[in-house]
Order: structure tokens, then C-alpha cells, then sequence
């Protein structure tokens, strides 16, 4: 279980709603959430994460897409794209493989 949920003033958890891995692929599921507690909730499932891991991120809050491609430029990570269905993002980015 991953410890990323907090309720804040008996608001919305503060964190990922759910932090999953298949088939190598991570999916971190934020919807509902927004600024800043969306950033925090990837921001610590992806300090949890391998080197190279993919990660899906699964969001409700449509202007997620330009913060996390700005998050990504900023702690060196891959955006890789975003797609919308029905209200809902996902957004696909890796986390970098330390260079040694």
C-alpha cells in the first residue's frame, strides 16, 4: 500500500488516489485533485519509482498537462504526451536512468 493519501480540512486526499504497476508501467491516479496537490502526489509516487520506470498519470484537472511538462523539464524527466477522453487526462512521462 502506498502511504500517499492525506486528507486535508476533510477535503480531498492529498496524494494519489492509487499508485499502481503493470507490465512495467506505472499508474498514478490523481483525479480530482488540483493544483498543488496533484504535483505533490506525483511528485512523491515518482521519488518512489525505478530509474526508466513509465508512468501513466491519470488526471480530471486539464491544465495538468503544461505544469507536469513543466515539472518535467525541471527534474530532468521525459514528457512523453497527453491524451483526453471524456474529461479525463492521461499523461505519460519517464523518469531518467541515473547516469553514472
Amino acid at each position: 500500500m502506498w502511504p500517499f493519501r492525506k486528507k486535508v480540512d476533510g477535503g480531498a486526499p492529498l496524494g494519489a488516489s492509487s499508485v499502481t504497476i503493470e507490465n512495467g508501467v506505472a499508474t498514478i491516479d490523481v483525479t480530482g485533485q488540483t493544483c498543488p496537490g496533484y504535483l505533490l502526489a506525483i511528485n512523491k509516487a515518482f521519488d518512489a519509482l525505478d530509474a526508466g520506470t513509465t508512468a501513466r498519470l491519470v488526471t480530471t484537472y486539464s491544465p495538468c498537462g503544461d505544469d507536469v511538462e513543466a515539472y518535467c523539464k525541471a527534474r530532468g524527466f521525459e514528457y512523453l504526451g497527453a491524451s483526453e477522453s471524456g474529461g479525463t487526462w492521461v499523461i505519460r512521462i519517464r523518469k531518467p536512468i541515473a547516469s553514472a
